[in-house]
């Protein structure tokens, strides 16, 4: 299934992806803050993006190794999302270069109005994941008596 020496075939756990929920949740908040730069903001948007194609990956068993993670993550979301939910892996990956300019070689290079829509789309992932998760991955949707994601934040 996975030919790449840095894709590995590994199961996930209800633990792992509860972990990664609440980087999710973390990195949304911390977007939604005002007084921080938009480069900033765009940033948080995009780690808590990237968390969550993770989810998608891990909960298919799938682990992606640290050679060019961010890009390769992407890669792999994008093979294994529906054809309807593709266009995440494609802004996701859209936004993985502009962070880069951003973090390195340029800043101010990005409006609220585009942090705005990016964290929305980010969120309406996160809403279709939530929604596979219950309906797929029932047995990785987090309990709330456990430090989980609470039940009211799914869908």
């Amino acid at each position: 299934m996975l030919k790449d020496d840095d894709l590995h075939h590994e199961p996930t756990s209800r633990e792992e992806i509860t972990n990664l929920l609440r980087l999710v949740e973390r990195d949304l908040a911390q977007a939604k803050i005002k007084s921080l730069y938009p480069d900033g903001r765009f940033a948080f948007a995009y780690h808590a993006a990237l968390q969550l194609a993770t989810i998608f990956l891990r909960v298919q068993h799938i682990r992606i190794g640290a050679h060019s993670h961010h890009t390769r993550t992407f890669r792999e979301l994008k093979r294994l999302l529906p054809p309807e939910q593709r266009r995440f892996a494609l802004d996701f990956e859209r936004a993985r270069r502009k962070r880069n300019t951003l973090m390195y070689d340029q800043a101010g290079a990005i409006s609220d109005y585009e942090v705005q829509e990016f964290i929305a789309e980010v969120r309406e992932f996160r809403e279709w994941l939530f929604h596979e998760l219950s309906t797929q991955f029932r047995e990785y949707l987090p309990d709330q008596g456990r430090g989980g994601i609470p039940n009211e934040e799914l869908p």
